[in-house]
């Protein structure tokens, strides 16, 4: 009988990125007693996405009720770094970002993967990890939707999974994010 898996023996998953996009609307109410809400389509927002393997990790979190995953990365197009940004990726290399850790990391320690595309914060819940940064992996440990200080929120019934990656690999990625976007 095979024991538990290690973390150096788990296959090793390619971290990557790709720009996607996210619809957005200009939203209008009008009339006083009768109200009529008008919703037009406007430019939609451009971002940068995880890829895992070259598929989206937001593929990855399909509902229990068919929904999939709307929330996306603070690297947005034409919005300049700012700190939010560069510690978010800063938390997901295990370096210390407590100077916006409510911005980029729940109470409980878990790290920001994919935030509210509303808001652009973690209070309306976002896709969250356990990230461990190890000698030659990268773990993040127990991927799922997390509202508030709760690790998972269970009407949402998202299943929870664990990806491994190549240290050297993982962090080049992220790094080479932290260059482009600081420029």
């Amino acid at each position: 009988m095979l024991g538990p898996m290690s973390a150096e023996a788990a296959p090793l998953a390619v971290l990557g990125v790709r720009w996607a996009e996210h619809p957005q609307w200009d939203v209008k109410i009008r009339g006083l007693l009768r109200r009529r809400v008008d919703a037009t389509a406007c430019e939609p927002l451009r971002f940068i996405d995880w890829t895992i393997d070259g598929q989206p990790l937001r593929d990855r979190l399909a509902f229990s009720n068919g929904r999939t995953c709307e929330d996306i990365t603070f690297l947005t197009e034409g919005f300049p770094a700012d700190g939010v940004t560069a510690a978010s990726l800063r938390a997901l290399l295990g370096e210390d970002a407590s100077d916006m850790d409510p911005w980029v990391r729940y109470a409980d320690g878990r790290v920001g993967l994919l935030f509210c595309p509303g808001c652009g914060g973690l209070d309306c819940g976002g896709v969250s990890a356990d990230v461990r940064v190890m000698d030659t992996t990268v773990e993040w440990r127990n991927i799922g939707y997390q509202s508030g200080d709760e690790p998972f929120d269970a009407e949402q019934r998202v299943p929870v999974f664990t990806l491994h990656f190549d240290r050297t690999q993982y962090e080049a990625t992220v790094r080479a994010l932290l260059v482009a976007w600081d420029s």
